[in-house]
């Protein structure tokens, strides 16, 4: 006699347990999940990092490249994504990139997820938040262009109530005028890859 056949198997049976539970917390959670990544800043990567996808396969997390940072400027990714945590990324608001001469970052990365032949002059670019600038509400602030104006010399200002105006190009979004920005407890710069 013929045996009849199994429709639904084992692994099927608990597959679609773990699909549905998940459906259930998407459904629940998701805009709390989609929320919760908002908060995250996107990540600015150190000089000289290849594209993000490639970055993500070829960086082994080995940390080389912060530890030769003479600035203290990189740290780990820390937040809760598996695929990312232990990466480097700029230490925003704490220090900023100098661009050192020889690139100390790239010449440890022993992978070449960092790499010379990469965007050695620009890791991002800096955006002002006009309702926080300290400017926008009548306060004579010029914290961000006199540190920019020892280096890069990218911002400027075009009227005493207005927020700074930030020159893209000019622009390599090393992150200084986020370290100076006297508004607390988020600066009224921030960084935008690309």
């Amino acid at each position: 006699m013929k045996k009849p056949e199994k429709k639904f198997s084992r692994k099927n049976f608990f597959k679609s347990i773990v699909d549905g539970f998940a459906g259930f917390v998407d459904e629940i959670m998701g805009d709390e999940l989609d929320d919760f990544q908002k908060k995250f800043p996107d990540l600015i990567r150190p000089p000289g990092v290849v594209h993000e996808d490639n970055f993500l396969k070829l960086c082994i997390k080995c940390g080389k490249c912060i530890r030769a940072c003479p600035f203290l400027a990189l740290q780990p990714v820390i937040h809760a994504n598996e695929f990312d945590r232990g990466t480097p990324c700029l230490r925003v608001g704490t220090s900023f990139c100098r661009f050192c001469e020889g690139f100390p970052c790239i010449e440890a990365c022993p992978t070449g997820a960092l790499t010379k032949d990469g965007n050695c002059k620009k890791i991002a670019t800096a955006e002002a938040i006009k309702e926080k600038c300290l400017r926008s509400n009548g306060i004579d602030c010029t914290a961000c262009e006199q540190i920019c104006a020892r280096t890069w010399k990218a911002i400027s200002y075009n009227q005493h109530n207005q927020p700074p105006i930030i020159n893209n190009k000019i622009c390599t979004g090393c992150g200084a005028c986020i370290t100076v920005c006297p508004v607390s407890p988020d600066p009224a710069l921030k960084l935008r890859c690309g």
